[in-house]
């Protein structure tokens, strides 16, 4: 049997008493992930999952120490969609707290080798997006790589679970688990505390006119400075009809549809084939290290 196949371990249970700091995070969590989605159009938001995927496996090399396979990581979103459901319990603080529990617990059963630690990233990924925590919209590889050691330590990767168990029993083993949690937690919440930074409108005003004004790829590209604005209007909104976006950059009709095409030729801009009279935004590499100068960091 296969290092992902064979990651079937059930949800745990949580401990019979949670600190209330705990739980006030994992509320707070809730509040902080859905004001983030609030922040992006269903366009600019799947631009910014697609590349935040794509940099999940970067992340995996500097926390695992290896690259892990591609196809390691497609066998683990078909085992994630098969793992159970968080358990019927009507508070969602709960589910998050045995959706952490759960990743805990992959880990102590499965050795981290062979890309288990990145399939049970995944796995954690999926629950929460059961639960509605946007997880495609930041990156808790990048938290976990930016703490790494912190992370291992949280793990006990040395096996000291089992001696905490044999020397403490149930109770010293629920407090190793009780602080992984809240050190996945705090994790969780810096990363969409990051995003939000990133992309609330001041900030987002204040990177694209930074980009328009000095990026060397817009420059020359003969992109003019002054329609920051208008492309600024399509990443918060997504999709802008041509001649709305024409009207925002101030320019007459021609110089207009001259700068939409120039930004569809170096792919800020893109026009779907089934609706050439619409334009939505495009956020390649390059340009996101204009909203996100972080997001590509190592440590």
């Amino acid at each position: 049997m296969d290092s992902v196949s064979a990651m079937n371990v059930p949800n745990p249970a949580l401990p019979d008493s949670i600190p209330p700091s705990i739980l006030a995070r994992a509320d707070a969590f809730v509040t902080k992930t859905a004001f983030l989605a609030g922040l992006l159009a269903p366009e600019t938001a799947a631009c910014v999952s697609s590349l935040l995927m794509d940099s999940d496996a970067d992340y995996s090399k500097i926390i695992d120490g290896h690259h892990i396979e591609s196809v390691v990581l497609k066998d683990a979103l078909n085992l994630a969609n098969k793992q159970s459901t968080l358990g019927a319990s009507t508070e969602l603080r709960r589910r998050i707290l045995v959706a952490l529990a759960h990743h805990y617990h992959l880990l102590q059963n499965h050795p981290i080798s062979d890309g288990n630690a990145a399939v049970a990233r995944i796995i954690v990924q999926m629950h929460f997006a059961q639960i509605g925590l946007h997880p495609h919209l930041w990156s808790l590889s990048r938290g976990i790589a930016r703490r790494r050691e912190e992370y291992h330590a949280a793990l006990d990767m040395t096996g000291g679970t089992q001696e905490c168990q044999l020397a403490g029993g149930a109770q010293q083993s629920d407090k190793t688990l009780l602080g992984f949690i809240e050190f996945m937690l705090d994790v969780c919440h810096e990363e969409v505390d990051y995003m939000t930074a990133a992309l609330n409108r001041r900030k987002l005003r204040e990177s694209v006119t930074n980009a328009f004004n000095t990026n060397s790829r817009l420059t020359e590209a003969g992109i003019r400075a002054k329609i920051a604005p208008a492309f600024l209007a399509l990443l918060i909104q997504g999709a802008l009809p041509r001649s709305e976006f024409n009207t925002f950059t101030g320019l007459q009709s021609e110089a207009a549809s001259n700068q939409v095409g120039r930004l569809i030729n170096i792919g800020l801009v893109v026009s779907p084939p089934s609706d050439l009279l619409t334009l939505e935004v495009a956020l390649p590499d390059w340009f996101v290290r204009e909203l996100l100068p972080d997001l590509h960091k190592s440590w």
